[in-house]
């Protein structure tokens, strides 16, 4: 097999991305943990919808992408012609579909299927736009533990869980800029330092929201907050390596966010089983990339 067509099943996971789906399955989680929701088929079966909404939104990215990945990521699965484009339409369609059968909360999940289309085929466009759909889908997933306890959900706890959407809201804006970023010949690296700055603070506002004090998830996400501060105060130049490299950073630490949020839930062992998710989410990563 050749270095430019790798295994065909090699590249479907690089086409879905497979190295970030513990991450949407992560957001349901810790938002029943924090709805006080038990385990139930409706909870995993919601896990699975986000996961699979957030795979075929991978597929239809690149299949958006077509035209600019074969000037800017020939490497990608469609522009280096490892798989046929009619094949991505017929995985995205699938996976979309498979979504929305199973979901226990259709109208929520659909509207979040909405947003990744429009940001595939529309709203990345316009970079603030891109930003601003994709915090607000991934807000939207968070609150999914809201979407499945309804009127149920007390109210303290559902006020908790709205902050916590909003700051994770916050984090995948500041994300996508970063993304931006990575794909401009020139970038300020104060702009980049600054945007950075903001997911690892943010997401320790959200847990401490949830916590309702410091102790005990809150002073643990202390520790990476500021190892990843400290980084960034001390680079002064940002290339396209370093930027990719603190994005992976990020998007894995969206799964130790909902880590804490579900250890600040009084979810012990749920919350272990997150953070025991991130170091394979890596391990992926190192052989299929996370964007």
């Amino acid at each position: 097999m050749s270095a430019a067509h790798p295994a065909k099943w090699l590249s479907v996971l690089q086409l879905c991305r497979i190295g970030t789906w513990f991450s949407p399955a992560a957001d349901v989680l810790a938002s029943t943990a924090i709805a006080g929701l038990a385990w139930s088929t409706d909870v995993v079966a919601a896990m699975l919808a986000s996961v699979l909404i957030y795979g075929a939104g991978m597929v239809w990215n690149d299949v958006a992408d077509l035209q600019e990945d074969r000037r800017q990521r020939p490497e990608r699965p469609l522009p280096s012609g490892a798989l046929p484009v009619a094949f991505a339409v017929a995985l995205g369609t699938v996976l979309l579909g498979a979504a929305m059968w199973l979901s226990p909360c259709r109208l929520h999940h659909g509207l979040i299927a909405l947003l990744v289309l429009g940001y595939d085929f529309l709203g990345k466009r316009v970079p603030w736009l891109g930003a601003l759909n994709m915090g607000v889908l991934r807000g939207l997933n968070l609150a999914t533990g809201m979407a499945i306890a309804g009127e149920a959900m007390p109210q303290e706890a559902r006020q908790a869980l709205l902050v916590a959407c909003l700051c994770y809201g916050i984090y995948i804006v500041a994300v996508t800029f970063l993304g931006i970023f990575e794909d401009a010949p020139l970038v300020s690296g104060r702009a980049v330092a600054t945007v950075q700055a903001a997911p690892p603070i943010v997401a320790f506002a959200g847990v401490a929201v949830v916590q309702g004090g410091l102790w005990p998830a809150p002073a643990i996400a202390a520790l990476p907050v500021l190892w990843f501060l400290r980084r960034n105060t001390r680079t002064r130049d940002w290339p396209q390596a370093k930027i990719r490299q603190s994005m992976m950073y990020l998007l894995l630490g969206t799964m130790l966010y909902t880590s804490l949020l579900t250890l600040a839930a009084g979810r012990p062992f749920e919350a272990a089983g997150i953070a025991l998710a991130i170091p394979v989410a890596r391990r992926i990563a190192r052989s299929i990339s996370l964007t």
